[in-house]
């Protein structure tokens, strides 16, 4: 089965840095378009804490700005490896937004990293990867 357009959702951590390998190899053997996005989570506080909108608006900014960091080094690699790359940051819950954008933009696979940067590491198969295991449209390759 050859693989048209390949997303990977990539956040930076190691996991999803071996993600990205294996996606540009995919790519590379398929001939594959190359999709690499990143998803801010929303901002999250208990309810005790009074947090200002500024405050907020502050947050959601800087983790946009590390995000297309994440994203500009993961297009360079590609690039290094002879294959390029459509990057974007989308806001919401990470396999929410990566089956929305993969639906959208007709990607019939879909590679992360096993685990990402959630709190507590997301156990043993992060909340991200297993729910695009267990919803999403496409085939899903989940890397150790």
């Amino acid at each position: 089965m050859a693989f048209h357009k390949i997303l990977i959702g990539y956040d930076g951590s190691d996991s999803s840095k071996k993600a990205l390998k294996k996606a540009i190899e995919l790519a590379k053997l398929t001939g594959g378009e190359l999709h690499i996005v990143g998803v801010v989570r929303p901002f999250e506080f208990a309810a005790i804490d009074y947090i200002s909108p500024e405050e907020i608006e502050e947050y959601e900014k800087e983790e946009i700005s590390k995000e297309e960091r994440f994203l500009k080094e993961a297009r360079d690699i590609a690039l290094e490896n002879g294959v390029d790359a459509i990057t974007k940051v989308m806001e919401g819950e990470p396999a929410e937004e990566l089956m929305a954008y993969a639906d959208e933009q007709g990607c019939d696979l879909i590679v992360v990293g096993h685990r990402g940067v959630g709190g507590f590491k997301r156990m043993i198969l992060g909340t991200t990867a297993g729910n695009l295991v267990k919803y999403a449209n496409q085939s899903v390759l989940v890397v150790k």
